[in-house]
C-alpha cells in the first residue's frame, strides 16, 4: 500500500494528512482545495505587446518552436463541421459536401461552427460547473438532443486540431499521442478516485479517461470569471486530483471558459500554489487561442507539466503461484521476460494510425482533421468529444466508475549525450489483469510497456523495472515506487527504487521549500553530519532538476512577479540518490521484525541526538522502513529534510514538525493554537470587511464573504517557531505502530479490508489540529480510549497488545515529564524478547518453499514453451566425420 503523506507547514493543508478526510460529497471537496490555496493564486496582468501570450504561458511553452500557420490559412471539409451555424448553412449552402471553407471567418470574427453563448437553458444567467449544458439555440432539433455544449466545445478543439495538423506537418513530429478532447465524462464521474468529479472536457490520449492519464482538463461556464466562482473551486479539486494520481507532475493545467464561453484563461497548478493566465478572447484573439490549443495538443509533454528527466516502460511477468500481498526483497533476481516481439501484435506506430499520405491532400485533410477515420460515422465519433461513446446517464450521480486499463507504450533509449528522457507513445495492450494478457501461443512470460508516468499506476507491487530518471548525467532504472506524496501546496515527494548496473538506490524526488542554498541543501547537509551512524541512509548523488532548456526547475519561474502573500513559497525541484536500500516499515515479514525495527529506529534517533546534536522531527510511516541485511533485517529511518542542529531552547521554525496523524500532543497543541490565531485574524478580517461593505450598501445583512484564494499584498504571516524535543519523535513512534496495527491485517503489507467504524484513527486525522490534539491527549487520560484503540488492532496484531498497555503507560506524562529513550527501550526489548522466533522461522521456510516452487514452475513452461531444435543431417555427418 503506497501512502500519501506531507509533514506540516507554515499553514495546514490537505496535503500534510497521511490520507485526505473521509468526504462524500462534491462541494465539500472544492472548499477544502480551495482553502489549501487560499493566498497563494496570482493572477496575470494584461501582456506585454512582447509577450502577447505572457509571461506564465510564454515560459511554461518555451519548448514549443513549430511556426504556425494564420488561422486565416486553416481550412476544413464542409461535411467535417458537424455542428454548423446559420452562416455556414446559408454562406456555404449548395456547396459538395467535400469543399475546403475557413474554419474561422475573418470578417465577421466567429468561428464557422456552432460554438454556444447563450447560457445553459437558453435562459438563466446562473451556471453550475460541472453540470451537463444544453444545446445551443441555433442547432438543429436533431442534434439538440444529442449534443451539449460540453461536446461541441470538445468536437471543435479536436476539429481546430485536426486542422493545424493539417497545414503544418511539422506538428506530427512533435506529437508524442493521438491526444483527443472528450466531453464524455461531463456527464459522469471520472474513473480513478474515489472523490466523483465530472470535468467538462479532459484532453487524453487514446485511451479510458482517468485522473491517472489525462493531459488537461477543462471547465465551461457562462458566467464572468472570478478567482471563488464555483468553477475556480471545481478546477482546484481537478489540478489536486491529477496532481495526487500522477505526482510525477511539475504542474497541472487546467482551460477556464468563461463569460459567454469567449474568454478563455489557462489556470496552473503546482506545489507552490497557483497561477492564472492573462485573459484570452477566443473569437477576437484568435490566432492565440489556436497557439494554445496548439501547444496542448501536439506540444512536448513538458508544456503540459510532465517532466522530461523521467519515463516510465514497464515489462510484466504473468504471476506464476506468487501471493501479490507477499513483499519481493529487492534485490531478488528479475523475472526474465520473452525474447519475443510483445508489441507487435498489439501495438501500431502513430505513423500507420496518421496514415502516410501527402498531408497537402484533401483526403489525407480530411483524414487529420477526422483524426484518422475512414467515414462520416467513424468521423463524427471520432471528432466528437466522446470520442465514440453514446452512452449518456439520465441520473449522473449513481453512475458506477468503471474500471479503465491502462494503456501501454514504449520508450525509446537514452543517447550517450543525455538529453530529456522522451517517450514514444504507441498502442498497446492493457496492464491491469496480466493472467488476461497471455497470449495463447506465449505461455512464458509476457514483457508489456506503459507510457510516461501520466499512465503509470504506481505501486509497491509494480512489477520491475518501469522506468527511467535522470540524475544529473545518470540515468537510473526505476523498478518501483516506494512511496509518494499527495496534494498540491507541499513537497510533493516521491521515492523511487532505482538501479544504477548492478547496484540498487533510493531516489528521492522532491520541491524543497525557498531558493537559499542553506534552504534547499539542508537535507544534504545533514545527512553528511549523520554520516557513519548505523541505519540513516548514505548520500551518493544530488541534483537541481533541470528543464530542457537547462534552467533549474524553480516555480517562481511561473510567476511574473511576487506578491506579499506570495513571498517564501517558491520550491526548487531537487533529487537526492541514496543507498542501500530499504523496504517501508508495513512490509515487515513478521511481527519481531516489526517490533525490532521500531526498536532500531529508536536507538538511530539516540545516536542522532546524543553523539551528533541532531534532531529528525518527522517521524512518520514513510520514513520508517526496514533493511534487510546478511545476518538480520534491522531499522532504518530516512528523510532528514528538516533535521536540525539542537539548540539550547529546543525553538525551531514550524516547517517540518511532523505529519498530522503522528504528531505528538505538545506539537499539536502548539501548532492547533498558531492554527486558531490565523483563523481568527481571517475572521476579523472578514467581519471588518462586511461591515464596509453594510456601510456602503447600507443593507441589514451584509453577503458572506468567500475564501479569497488570490493572492495579496497581505503582509505574510512570520515564521512561527514550537518547542520540540526528542520526546515528541518518540510519541511519534508509538502512533505509527497503532497506525500499522490498525490499518494492516497481516505481514508484507496485507491492508485491512474491512472498514473500522469512527476510529480512534479518523479522530486523529483532521484539518482541525485543535481536535486532533483534544482526541489524542484524551486518549492518554481516558482508559476507556485505551481500550478502544486495543479492540481495533486487527486479531493479527493481538499478540502486540501488551506491548500497547506498556508503551501507553510510559507515554501517559510525556507532555509534562518527557520520556527518555532509556525508558521506550526497555518496553520494546522486554516485549521483543517474548515474541518466539517460530514465525519468523516459519515465514523464511514458506519463502523459501514459494521461491523453489516458482523456479520449477518456470522451467516446466520454459521446456514446453522452448523446445530444443532438431539437429540437421548436415551436422550429424559432420559429427561423425570428425570422430
Amino acid at each position: 500500500m503506497a501512502s500519501f503523506f506531507r509533514t506540516v507547514d507554515n499553514g495546514i493543508k490537505l496535503s500534510s494528512l497521511l490520507s485526505i478526510p473521509d468526504v462524500s460529497d462534491v462541494h465539500t471537496m472544492n472548499k477544502i482545495t480551495s482553502d489549501e490555496l487560499n493566498r497563494l493564486v496570482t493572477h496575470e496582468d494584461a501582456p506585454e505587446a512582447s509577450q502577447p501570450l505572457g509571461h506564465l504561458l510564454s515560459h511554461i511553452f518555451k519548448p514549443f518552436k513549430v511556426p504556425l500557420p494564420h488561422v486565416s490559412e486553416l481550412q476544413i471539409p464542409l461535411k467535417k463541421i458537424i455542428h454548423p451555424n446559420e452562416h455556414v448553412r446559408s454562406q456555404y449552402h449548395g456547396l459538395s459536401p467535400d469543399s475546403l471553407v475557413p474554419l474561422y471567418d475573418i470578417e465577421t470574427s466567429t468561428r464557422n461552427w456552432d460554438l454556444p453563448v447563450t447560457p445553459p437553458g437558453g435562459g438563466s444567467d446562473s451556471d453550475t460547473s460541472g453540470s451537463s449544458h444544453g444545446a445551443p439555440a441555433s442547432q438543429d432539433p436533431e442534434d439538440a438532443e444529442s449534443a451539449t455544449y460540453e461536446e461541441i466545445f470538445a468536437s471543435f478543439m479536436n476539429a481546430l486540431a485536426g486542422c493545424l495538423s493539417a497545414s503544418q506537418p511539422l506538428l506530427e513530429s512533435e506529437c508524442y499521442a493521438t491526444r483527443t478532447w472528450s466531453a464524455a465524462n461531463a456527464h459522469k464521474a471520472l474513473p480513478g478516485s474515489e472523490i466523483k468529479r465530472k470535468p467538462d472536457l479532459v484532453l487524453s490520449d487514446d485511451v479510458t479517461a482517468k485522473w491517472g492519464n489525462i493531459r488537461v482538463s477543462g471547465e465551461l461556464t457562462h458566467s464572468p470569471y472570478k478567482p471563488a466562482m464555483r468553477l475556480g473551486k471545481a478546477a482546484d479539486t481537478h489540478a489536486y486530483l491529477m496532481m495526487s494520481e500522477q505526482p510525477w507532475r511539475r504542474f497541472a493545467l487546467i482551460l477556464s471558459f468563461t463569460n459567454a464561453y469567449r474568454h478563455l484563461r489557462v489556470l496552473l497548478y503546482d506545489h507552490s500554489g497557483g497561477a492564472v493566465s492573462t485573459r484570452f478572447d477566443i473569437y477576437q484573439q484568435p490566432d492565440l487561442f489556436s497557439h494554445i490549443i496548439a501547444v496542448i495538443n501536439f506540444g512536448n509533454l513538458e508544456c503540459v507539466g510532465y517532466d522530461s528527466t523521467i519515463s516510465f516502460t514497464k515489462h510484466v511477468s504473468p504471476p506464476l503461484s506468487k501471493n501479490i500481498r507477499e513483499y519481493r526483497p529487492i534485490k531478488n533476481i528479475p523475472r526474465r521476460s520473452s525474447s519475443a516481439d510483445p508489441a507487435a501484435s498489439t501495438s501500431e506506430s502513430l505513423d500507420e494510425m496518421l496514415g502516410s499520405q501527402d498531408p497537402s491532400s484533401d483526403d489525407n485533410l480530411e483524414s487529420a482533421v477526422s483524426d484518422g477515420s475512414g467515414s462520416d460515422d467513424d468521423l463524427k465519433s471520432v471528432v466528437s468529444d466522446d470520442s465514440g461513446s453514446e452512452e449518456r446517464l439520465t441520473d449522473p450521480e449513481d453512475a458506477h466508475e468503471g474500471n479503465s486499463n491502462e494503456s501501454t507504450t514504449q520508450m525509446e533509449e537514452s543517447p550517450s549525450s543525455l538529453p530529456p528522457v522522451q517517450p514514444t507513445m504507441v498502442s498497446s495492450a492493457p496492464l491491469l489483469s496480466l493472467a488476461s494478457q497471455i497470449p495463447q501461443d506465449l505461455t512464458e512470460s509476457i514483457s508489456s510497456v506503459t507510457p510516461h508516468p501520466s499512465q503509470f499506476p504506481y505501486s509497491v507491487h509494480s512489477p520491475e523495472p518501469c522506468g527511467k530518471i535522470r540524475v544529473g548525467d545518470a540515468v537510473y532504472i526505476i523498478k518501483r515506487i516506494l512511496s509518494a506524496s499527495r496534494g498540491l501546496v507541499g513537497r510533493g515527494s516521491i521515492c523511487y527504487l532505482a538501479s544504477l548496473g548492478d547496484e540498487d538506490f533510493i531516489i528521492k524526488d522532491h520541491w524543497v521549500l525557498g531558493k537559499r542554498d542553506d534552504v534547499i541543501f539542508n537535507e544534504i547537509e545533514m545527512m553528511r553530519l549523520m554520516q557513519g551512524v548505523p541505519g540513516v541512509p548514505e548520500l551518493v548523488d544530488y541534483w537541481l532538476v533541470t528543464t530542457s532548456d537547462g534552467e533549474v526547475d524553480i516555480t517562481r519561474n511561473y510567476r511574473k512577479k511576487e506578491r506579499r502573500s506570495t513571498k517564501g513559497t517558491s520550491r526548487t525541484h531537487v533529487r537526492l540518490v541514496l543507498k542501500p536500500c530499504a523496504r517501508p516499515l508495513h512490509m515487515f515479514r513478521t511481527l519481531k521484525e516489526f517490533v525490532r525495527a521500531i526498536r532500531d529506529i529508536v536507538n538511530i534517533q539516540r545516536a542522532a541526538v546524543e553523539d551528533r546534536k541532531i534532531l529528525h522531527r518527522d517521524c512518520s510511516l514513510n520514513n520508517a522502513m526496514i533493511l534487510d541485511d546478511l545476518d538480520l533485517s534491522k531499522g532504518f529511518l530516512i528523510d532528514w529534510e528538516f533535521a536540525v542542529r539542537i539548540t539550547a531552547d529546543n525553538r525551531y521554525p514550524i516547517g517540518g514538525t511532523g505529519t498530522v496523524p503522528f504528531m505528538s500532543r505538545m506539537l499539536l497543541s502548539q501548532v492547533s493554537l498558531l492554527q486558531q490565531q490565523v483563523i481568527a485574524e481571517a475572521e476579523q478580517k472578514k467581519l471588518m470587511s462586511a461591515q464596509k461593505l453594510k456601510s456602503k450598501s447600507k443593507s441589514k445583512k451584509a453577503p458572506a464573504l468567500k475564501t479569497p484564494k488570490t493572492s495579496s499584498d497581505s503582509i505574510a504571516l512570520p515564521v512561527s517557531h514550537v518547542v520540540q524535543t526528542f520526546s515528541d519523535d518518540l510519541e511519534s513512534l508509538f502512533f505509527i505502530f497503532a497506525w500499522v496495527c490498525i490499518k494492516f491485517c497481516g505481514p508484507n503489507g496485507a491492508v485491512r479490508q474491512e472498514r473500522v467504524p469512527n476510529s480512534l484513527l479518523d479522530r486523529w486525522t483532521s484539518l482541525d489540529l485543535a481536535s486532533c490534539a483534544a482526541f489524542k491527549i484524551t486518549f492518554f487520560a481516558n482508559p476507556l480510549d485505551e481500550q478502544r484503540l486495543l479492540n481495533e488492532f486487527h486479531p493479527y496484531f493481538k499478540p502486540l497488545i501488551p506491548l500497547a498497555k506498556d508503551w501507553c503507560a510510559a507515554l501517559k506524562d510525556n507532555m509534562v515529564h518527557p520520556v527518555t529513550f532509556d525508558a521506550i527501550l526497555d518496553v520494546l526489548n522486554s516485549h521483543l524478547d517474548e515474541l518466539c522466533d517460530d514465525e519468523e522461522l516459519q515465514t523464511t521456510v514458506t519463502m523459501l518453499k514459494k521461491s523453489a516452487a516458482a523456479l520449477n514452475s518456470l522451467k516446466r513452461v520454459a521446456s514446453l514453451s522452448l523446445p530444443m531444435p532438431k539437429r540437421r543431417k548436415s551436422e550429424d555427418s559432420e559429427a561423425e566425420t570428425s570422430e
